[in-house]
C-alpha cells in the first residue's frame, strides 16, 4: 500500500467509532451532538440574559395569567363537589327508598300470614262443624 491510502485509512477508522463528526485540522473532532450542545448552552445563556430584562415587563402578564389559572381550578373543584353531593343525595334517597320497599314487602308478608291463618282457622271452624253436623246425623 502506499503512504497516501495507509493515511486515509488510519482517518477512516478514527472517523468510524465517531457519530457524524468532522476532522477539523490536526487532532480536532467535533461531532454533531457536540455542536447542537453548544449552540443550546448559548442559546440558553442568551435567553437568561433576556430574561432578566423583559421579565419586569412581561410580570403582570404571567401573574394575570396564573390567576386566571387559579380561578379556573377553582371552579372546577367547585363543580366537583357539587356533582359530589348530588351523587350523595341520589345513593341516600335510593337507600332510602329500598329499605322503605323492604318493609312494605315485609309488612304485606306478616298481613298475608295474618289472612293464611285466619283462612285456615275458619275452615277448620267449618270442617269441624261439618264433621259434627255428620256425627249427629
Amino acid at each position: 500500500m502506499t503512504q497516501e491510502k495507509k493515511e486515509t485509512k488510519s482517518e477512516e477508522g478514527e472517523n468510524n467509532g465517531k457519530e457524524g463528526g468532522k476532522r477539523m485540522g490536526e487532532g480536532i473532532f467535533i461531532s454533531k451532538k457536540s455542536l447542537w450542545l453548544m449552540a443550546g448552552g448559548a442559546l440558553g445563556a442568551i435567553a437568561a440574559l433576556g430574561l432578566g430584562k423583559t421579565f419586569k415587563k412581561i410580570r403582570p402578564a404571567v401573574i394575570g395569567a396564573v390567576k386566571e389559572g387559579y380561578a379556573f381550578k377553582e371552579w372546577v373543584a367547585a363543580k366537583i363537589e357539587t356533582v359530589k353531593e348530588d351523587i350523595e343525595d341520589i345513593v341516600a334517597e335510593a337507600k332510602h327508598s329500598y329499605h322503605k320497599d323492604l318493609e312494605a314487602s315485609a309488612e304485606a308478608v306478616k298481613k298475608e300470614k295474618e289472612i293464611i291463618e285466619k283462612v285456615e282457622q275458619l275452615v277448620g271452624k267449618k270442617m269441624s262443624r261439618k264433621k259434627a253436623a255428620r256425627e249427629g246425623e
